[in-house]
């Protein structure tokens, strides 16, 4: 990739990790959370789900906005709201407060997640398109780490408000968005402003689209051939995948709290185990350039599936690290590919919506995803019963996806909107 490429990832990776480090503050502080306010298991839940129902509401609105308004708007917007909600958490006085604070802050990651995915790919080379997307997205491992080592300095000694405090980061990014982020060329040309798409092409060397696009889009167009197949493999894998992640990573601290390990110790855990997201990444980012979309995105389901069955018959310390290693390896590693391959599905007049639906799709898993996981643990008496679900639904969405996803490495994506 050239300067300017490179210099849009490194941005676009820099508020990706910050609203991985918001997301990620909830789980490295639950316990802490659950003690002050008193919390039932019930109200614990809708605190980590609230940040699902936001994202839920956010995919949708700043999808839209990115399709109708440009991406840079919905860009810049999405981090406001993640930069000026999150720090708020830190006075809230119930679990009411919290889910309010939380909703609103979802809302803004996720309209940042489907607007930098869409905008990075619409900028990237089609030989390596792919592979820029991964690696986008695998700075939501920094960011998640970020929040549980503060959680780890912080909470013990200053309590979990001190750690909320903070982060103000976000809204350090809204001028450096507004000033080194510019408009989609394809957003410019479906709009019809062409010399403006054409100069930005000239001066930062990048490759034109092929086709000026002027048709008008309407949302039931995601359902219509040829996109219908396409956006049903993506709405079930997308419900698997916030599902399962959100059900395993925002309980992982306090499910291994509840198998006796000390707060601090199972923090330590959960730093080790978020670790494996790294490599998890990098693998991807490489393979997908290589293997494909299709067929890496359903092996590692498959693995995750695996090693959630591991995780779920574990009975001793060593094997709940291991396998909690490798469910984390493969589970964000398919999540590199999923931001990768989803906006290269849709044309340009489409692609902010139909991400924006399949994410916002997968925030309903995510939302029933913490709820499902609280309920099995107390049903069966064992913080490790929830990855019996997980298990399940990795492996349907592997076998999805081999089912009904199309290949795209190599096409450019006027190729692959036909």
């Amino acid at each position: 990739m050239n300067s300017f490429q490179g210099k849009l990832l490194l941005v676009l990776m820099s508020g990706w990790a910050v609203g991985a480090l918001y997301a990620g503050l909830v789980s490295g502080t639950l316990p802490l959370i659950r003690m002050e306010l008193n919390l039932s298991p019930g109200e614990a839940g809708a605190v980590l789900s609230s940040w699902l129902a936001g994202m839920l509401l956010g995919a949708l609105v700043f999808g839209y906005i990115a399709d109708k308004l440009g991406r840079r708007v919905s860009l810049i917007l999405s981090t406001v709201f993640m930069g000026v909600f999150t720090p708020l958490s830190a006075v809230a006085r119930s679990w009411l407060d919290l889910v309010f604070y939380r909703v609103l802050a979802g809302a803004g990651n996720a309209g940042y997640m489907v607007t930098a995915s869409v905008l990075m790919s619409e900028y990237a080379a089609t030989k390596n398109r792919g592979r820029s997307v991964a690696i986008l997205e695998s700075a939501w491992a920094v960011g998640w780490l970020a929040a549980l080592v503060l959680s780890r300095v912080l909470a013990p000694a200053y309590g979990w408000r001190s750690v909320f405090l903070t982060t103000s980061t976000a809204l350090l990014l809204v001028p450096a968005f507004h000033v080194g982020v510019p408009e989609s060329l394809r957003f410019l040309f479906s709009k019809g402003r062409v010399e403006e798409a054409r100069e930005l092409a000239m001066r930062f060397k990048v490759e034109l689209p092929s086709t000026v696009y002027e048709e008008k889009a309407k949302l039931s167009d995601i359902l219509a051939k040829p996109f219908a197949k396409r956006t049903a493999m993506l709405w079930v894998h997308w419900f698997v995948l916030v599902l399962t992640y959100w059900g395993i990573f925002l309980w992982l601290t306090d499910i291994l709290y509840s198998r006796g390990i000390p707060f601090v110790k199972s923090l330590d855990y959960s730093i080790a185990i978020t670790l494996a997201q790294v490599p998890g990444y990098l693998s991807t980012a490489y393979l997908i350039e290589v293997v494909g979309r299709k067929k890496v995105l359903s092996v590692y389901m498959l693995g995750a599936g695996a090693a959630s069955i591991g995780m779920w018959l574990a009975t001793t310390e060593v094997e709940v690290l291991l396998f909690g290693l490798l469910v984390s390896f493969f589970n964000l590693g398919a999540w590199g590919v999923t931001y990768a391959y989803t906006p290269e599905l849709y044309p340009t007049k489409l692609r902010g919506t139909g991400s924006g639906w399949a994410n916002a799709f997968g925030r309903v898993g995510g939302i029933l995803g913490p709820y499902l996981a609280g309920a099995l643990m107390q049903a069966y008496g064992n913080p490790l019963a929830p990855f019996s679900l997980f298990a399940v639904g990795h492996i349907v969405s592997a076998v999805v996806v081999a089912a009904l996803g199309v290949e795209t490495k190599g096409k450019t994506l006027e190729e692959i909107s036909k």
